[in-house]
């Protein structure tokens, strides 16, 4: 979480932004695709001319007809040079990212064309056509003895860096804001320069043609830190040698280029030089990178021992030119490729090569020996079908290894339960192949949308299912089973923004996503929206219970947000929803995380969970903790909140964090804390808003201020789902503020959950009783007991599990029955949002034996149930007389059981030394029956004693735990370890039949040594002793200790005792007294000798006591 400063920044690429949503209308990218036709896919991840055998294609793709084979790429028919000899011959290039383009605000602000952003793997896809494929121009044009001999050509020498992420999402220095679209040129680079360190980069010319043009050299370089600097750029034929060419404006992270012609004194004679660049700046900060550099030169046209050379030919005036090919070898095949997808075949003649020139323009020449043989591996059949914009409401987008999860959630989306939407299921791949020409991309998913969104209609639902990694440091090339999201900070908003006539910035329907990474995952997210959504009448009432956690570093900080949040309990208190809210607070005003328990709220119920403070992907401050962290204790069943993170990264889902059981708590793979929380099966969250990134206070407020307005105030959007809400949420941001802030706060928050949910408004009114009756009676004094009063007391606890209805009038009716008479009143009371203590009282007539209370007796409500409108509470007068109080919570178990561990028959001690394998007794006694029953005890270990791990619960089936009964209310668990050598904790938790949990979970701290390493300990106390002195020998070793003999000696050296004790086989601790008689005060040693079973001496431990009067 950042603060700032706002300032409103209009919106002024009016322009630009229109030209953005341009591109994703008709003609879409699917529009080159005949769905009558097979297709091939061909992956290319090299330059040049390639060969695939008819004989690697898919079996049954028809090659009969070879003349009618098609190739294409990018939605246009490329010319394949050949069809002959059973086999396919075409020029083809990898991936060169051209439509990352529409990702880059401005869109012209991708300034570097040899950085693909998300694949390198050109997609090239053969067909057959109705009628003859394109072919290449075969030109054999004889040698024309007028013309003269090109003796150069436009040489680039190019050098690429790709070894950092010019925008540092891994580096503390970075913009410190990022919007989701890529800007200021977004590149790979070179490693960053810094500490007044130059770029030095030394190059040669080879084959240099002298006396035509001047070679020009081009740089693209990044500011790596915030502040304004000047980048001198320098070259020389040494670096003691350097000329001054140019001086470049730089400012924060921007990209500058730098271009400039060389001189002849800029080489040395065999053509080397070297470039070196400086930053000029105050900053102790400052830094630098550079994404490449060219020199283009002229070259000696010739080809040299090269197997593959590509000849850049400058314009010329006439209709051809002439290269001379003598000694080239016959092998070498000459392609104009100036086109890339319209390759032109040129055939010698003798020794000339003629060229067919266009007046003016640059001709790219390949020569080469070379064809490359297309792998198996990248030639698939891939079955393209025309996709229906009305067949579905219900997106998923997913992979295909996720498919069946995926089918089993679609499945569910339409049914009754589901809500009877129209789901389909889209794989990432077909969204590639037909909405990016076959290349990975979230621009895929775009225009995917768009074209969905063709026929008119908003009302649908785009759900994501599969993760995405787009922290640049840590993405993976192609993207293998992910389902993008646009940039990083990741934004699955700007998938679905600007699109069917929408606004620039604006999303037009809701999105969210399950990062699942297995079926499991899906299914498990599954079972927890069906127990959702299924939620009968008086179920739900838990959900109107909303918790505040709110942080800070600082007292005026803390303040600060706890006051935020206050401001908005009213919109949940006297909103539709009528919640209540519970309030946790930072108390240290300090940088370290301060941890808050959470666990009995959320085990017995929340609707939501709002969070403000700050935070990272895998911890918040004040620290929840994961919800699969055994230690926390979350046992939330059936009972799901959902979830709202104003903290740095807490929605930061893009990193590659996906290990749920990670090898240390810190690990870098370890889950990110929200999906955490998501993706825990029975406990956790049913869906998280959070920022995917910087979550800055002023447009955090500013949103949360929105979200809880649709969610608990605004009767239109109350009953909506969740990916509505949040919509209407975003639009109505955008409508009132045009600064960055807002609209980068609108995109980067991320909806992981289902967009359909509904969640946490009832579309009625459900009043009922409290959980333990609702009815109370007391005595009229707090000195008498109920027989003695005159008259008697009723509290009758209300309440409303739904909606919240302004001015409703509330009918009750309350009857009371002795043996002499029944009494009964009725009451109108004001409807209530949550509940509301109603009081009455009437004359003793000391045979009380029921209360009975009916809510709207005459049915005029409309409630969402009526089965919780009566509630009775029946009464023993001769039990109840004698108490001051009495309800029906009286009669129930409200007393925790009791938990003891043990080992070998003791109480451990926290770090207390245990032999290998040890054994443990679990017991668990109530004051109730308690049978023999696995789910009552938990038992987790750990192999570490801090928080560098996480516990593991133990099956039962696995681990030798065996349970018995233990009377009639109680049971033992029995645990047999195979526990090898280090430290461990052991966590236990338990609960009795009415699942009331142990006061404290049993927690112990205990280490086990390696077989050869000492393993006895002795302690004498208390030392200085007055009339004792006890003895303490803890032993892990594993040889039987059988007798231990002890002597005490005076200052003198006389023995004054010697004693010999039997040791019982397998004690792990033994104590005993020395009791002196008759003893002076003074220092006194003593010796201890430990015996194994025939008497061998196993160890000896020394020391002295000291005795006072």
């Amino acid at each position: 979480m950042r603060y700032f400063t706002r300032q409103a920044l209009l919106i002024v690429a009016l322009l630009a932004g229109h030209q953005l949503q341009a591109q994703w209308t008709a003609p879409y990218a699917n529009s080159w695709i005949d769905y009558n036709k097979p297709y091939v896919k061909i992956g290319i991840l090299k330059k040049g001319l390639h060969r695939v055998a008819f004989s690697s294609l898919p079996k049954g793709f028809p090659t009969n007809s070879p003349e009618k084979l098609q190739l294409w790429r990018r939605g246009k028919e490329v010319s394949i040079i050949s069809t002959a000899n059973q086999e396919i011959i075409f020029y083809a290039v990898p991936n060169d990212g051209a439509s990352d383009s529409l990702l880059y605000r401005p869109m012209s602000s991708r300034v570097n064309p040899y950085f693909s952003m998300y694949g390198d793997e050109g997609a090239y896809f053969l067909t057959v056509g109705d009628k003859p494929g394109k072919r290449a121009r075969v030109i054999d044009q004889p040698n024309d003895p007028s013309l003269p001999v090109m003796p150069d050509h436009n040489e680039q020498l190019i050098k690429i860096f790709q070894q950092d992420y010019s925008m540092g999402t891994k580096s503390s220095i970075n913009p410190g804001f990022f919007n989701s679209y890529f800007e200021l040129g977004a590149s790979r680079t070179s490693e960053v320069y810094k500490n007044g360190k130059e770029a030095v980069f030394e190059f040669k010319l080879n084959d240099f043609a002298s006396n035509t043009y001047k070679p020009t050299v081009k740089l693209l370089l990044y500011g790596r830190s915030k502040n304004d600097r000047k980048l001198q750029c320098y070259i020389g034929k040494n670096k003691e040698v350097l000329r001054l060419v140019k001086v470049i404006d730089n400012s924060g992270f921007a990209a500058s280029e730098c271009t400039f012609d060389m001189k002849p004194e800029d080489m040395d004679s065999g053509k080397n030089g070297v470039l070196v660049i400086r930053s000029v700046s105050d900053d102790p900060l400052e830094r630098f990178s550079i994404a490449y550099y060219s020199i283009e030169y002229p070259q000696v046209l010739k080809i040299g021992g090269q197997p593959s050379k590509e000849f850049r030919l400058s314009g010329v005036t006439g209709k051809w030119s002439k290269v001379l090919v003598k000694g080239v070898p016959p092998q070498f095949r000459f392609v104009d490729i100036s086109d890339a997808d319209d390759p032109i075949v040129l055939n010698r003649v003798g020794e000339t090569l003629m060229i067919e020139r266009e007046p003016g323009k640059k001709q790219v020449l390949l020569a080469t020996s070379e064809i490359f043989e297309v792998a198996p591996t990248k030639i698939s059949e891939v079955k393209l079908k025309a996709h229906d914009p009305q067949s579905a409401n219900y997106i998923i987008i997913t992979t295909e290894p996720l498919r069946k999860g995926a089918m089993s959630y679609a499945t569910y989306r339409a049914s009754l339960a589901g809500g009877n939407l129209k789901p389909a299921i889209f794989e990432i791949q077909d969204i590639y192949n037909q909405f990016n020409y076959g290349e990975p991309s979230p621009v895929a998913i775009k225009n995917f949308m768009s074209f969905m969104l063709s026929d008119g209609v908003r009302d649908k639902y785009l759900f994501l299912i599969g993760k995405s990694i787009t922290q640049n440091e840590r993405m993976v090339r192609e993207l293998p089973d992910e389902v993008p999201t646009i940039g990083f900070p990741g934004s699955d908003a700007l998938l679905v923004e600007g699109i069917a006539g929408g606004m620039v910035n604006a999303p037009v329907i809701p999105v969210g996503r399950l990062s699942a990474v297995t079926n499991q995952n899906i299914v498990d997210y599954l079972q927890k929206v069906k127990i959702y959504e299924a939620a009968g009448p008086g179920e739900t009432g838990w959900r109107k219970k909303i918790l505040h956690l709110s942080g800070g570093k600082t007292t005026s900080e803390i303040i600060q947000l706890r006051d935020y949040l206050r401001a908005l309990e009213p919109m949940v208190q006297q909103g539709a929803v009528g919640g209540t809210v519970k309030a946790y607070v930072k108390h240290q005003a300090t940088e370290e995380v301060e941890p808050v328990d959470i666990t009995a709220d959320v085990n017995e119920g929340v609707g939501m969970i709002t969070f403000f403070g700050h935070g990272s992907t895998i911890i918040t401050d004040p620290n929840i903790g994961h919800a699969r962290d055994e230690a926390r204790g979350y046992r939330n069943l059936n009972k799901y909140p959902v979830m709202y993170f104003n903290g740095c990264g807490v929605g930061n889902v893009f990193c590659n964090r996906f290990n749920p059981f990670p090898s240390t708590p810190n690990a870098g793979d370890r889950i990110t804390l929200s999906l955490d929380w998501l993706l825990a099966p029975e406990r956790g969250a049913i869906a998280v808003i959070a920022s995917s990134f910087e979550s800055f206070v002023s447009p955090g407020m500013t949103y949360l201020n929105t979200l809880y307005h649709y969610m608990f105030e605004n009767q239109a959007t109350v009953n909506l789902p969740i990916g509505k809400i949040q919509l209407a949420t975003a639009n109505d941001i955008l409508s009132r503020y045009k600064d960055k802030y807002n609209i980068a706060y609108v995109h980067q928050s991320l909806l992981q959950g289902d967009p359909a949910l509904r969640m946490l408004a009832a579309a009625k009114p459900d009043y009922a009783f409290g959980t333990d009756g609702g009815i109370t009676l007391f005595s009229d004094s707090s000195d008498k007991t109920i027989g003695e009063s005159d008259s008697l007391r009723v509290h009758i606890d209300l309440k409303n599990f739904g909606r919240f209805t302004t001015g409703q009038t509330v009918p009750l009716e309350i009857t009371w029955s002795g043996k002499q008479a029944t009494h009964s009143i009725r009451l109108d009371i004001k409807s209530f949002p949550t509940q509301q203590l109603l009081k009455l009282s009437f004359a003793n007539e000391k045979d009380l034996n029921s209360i009975k209370v009916r809510i709207d007796p005459g049915h005029t409500l409309n409630e969402l149930t009526r089965e919780n409108n009566n509630a009775e509470l029946l009464i023993d007068w001769d039990l109840v007389k004698d108490r001051q109080m009495f309800s029906s919570k009286s009669l129930k178990d409200n007393i925790p059981p009791i938990l003891v561990v043990q080992s070998a028959g003791r109480f451990l001690k926290q770090n207390e030394p245990v032999a290998i394998n040890p054994s443990f007794s679990i017991i668990l006694c109530d004051d109730n029956v308690l049978s023999p029953d696995t789910t009552l005890i938990d038992v987790f270990i750990k192999p570490c004693t801090d928080d560098r791990c996480d516990f593991e619960r133990l099956s039962y089936a696995g681990n030798k735990l065996a349970m018995q009964a233990l009377g009639s209310r109680g049971v033992t668990l029995n645990y047999s370890s195979k526990l090898g050598p280090g430290k461990y904790e052991m966590m236990v938790n338990a609960r009795d039949r009415a699942g009331i949990e142990v006061s404290q979970p049993y927690r112990m701290c205990f280490e086990i040594f390696k077989q050869d390493e000492i393993q006895y300990s002795l302690v004498a106390s208390p030392n200085p002793a007055t009339s004792f002195v006890r003895f303490e020998l803890k032993t892990t070793k594993s040889e039987a200790l059988r007798s231990i003999r002890y002597i005490i000696y005076d200052q003198r050296g006389n023995e004054i005792d010697d004693k010999t004790l039997t040791v019982a086989a397998g004690l792990p601790v033994v104590e005993w007294f020395w009791i002196p008689e008759n003893i002076r005060a003074g220092v006194f040693s003593y010796k201890v000798f430990l015996e194994g079973e025939d008497g061998t001496m196993l160890d000896s431990k020394t020391g002295k006591v000291i005795l006072q009067p």
